[in-house]
This record gives structure tokens, C-alpha cells and sequence, in this order.
């Protein structure tokens, strides 16, 4: 009876350390996996200021590896929003591009709406 009382206390530890050695390699990629984006802000501003969003194209993520900071992101690579005003007019769009794996997005905007800016297009870092 003691060797099968031994024998099932052995399974038992070594199924116990076979999960907790998964589910401490699990969170140590997730560690390595961060979100983004300075694009929120943004949004969340044109929203806060009366704007409709319209989501045209639908934004994809996809975990990106960025060399430079040797890290992998999770990241927007495609999608298009477009802003409207009360009247259903368009004020603004944000690009996030074709789907590569990089950090720019492409804002752009009606000139005689946005005054101030009127370059009329921006490309940004999703991280800045």
C-alpha cells in the first residue's frame, strides 16, 4: 500500500510542476507582447469633440517585432476610420495602412474645418 500511496504523490507533484512550468511560459511571452497606440488619444479626442466615427475598413492587429526597441507589439497594420460631423460631412480619416508591420499612420483632414493645421495630412508613430 505505501508504494502506491509513493507512486500516485509522484504522478501528482510531477503533473503539478508539468502545469505550472506551462502557465509560467505562457505569461513570460505574453510579458514580451505589449499594445499600442498614441491613435487612441486621438480618437477619443475627435469623439469627444462631436465627431462621428465611422469604422470604413475594420482595424486588424497582428503582433508585430520591432528591432529597434527589440520587442514584439501587438499592432493596428490595417484599418481606415473616418469622421464625420453632425451633418454628415467628412472631417477627417485615420489610416493605419496596408497591413505591414510598421509603427506610421496617416491622418488626414479637412483643411477648412481644422484651420490651424493646414498641411491637411500628418503621418505619425502608433508609439509617440
Amino acid at each position: 500500500m505505501k508504494k502506491k500511496s509513493y507512486l500516485f504523490t509522484v504522478i501528482i507533484i510531477s503533473f503539478t510542476f508539468i502545469f505550472i512550468s506551462c502557465e509560467k511560459e505562457d505569461s513570460e511571452t505574453n510579458e514580451n507582447t505589449e499594445t499600442c497606440c498614441a491613435s487612441d488619444g486621438m480618437r477619443i479626442a475627435m469623439q469627444e469633440d462631436g465627431y462621428i466615427e465611422l469604422e470604413i475598413n475594420p482595424i486588424e492587429k497582428i503582433e508585430c517585432y520591432f528591432e529597434e526597441w527589440g520587442k514584439t507589439i501587438f499592432t493596428p497594420v490595417s484599418g481606415l476610420l473616418e469622421y464625420y460631423d453632425q451633418n454628415n460631412i467628412w472631417v477627417a480619416s485615420i489610416d493605419f495602412g496596408d497591413g505591414t508591420c510598421d509603427q506610421w499612420v496617416t491622418k488626414t483632414w479637412d483643411v477648412n474645418i481644422f484651420t490651424d493645421n493646414p498641411e491637411g495630412v500628418l503621418e505619425f508613430s502608433l508609439f509617440e
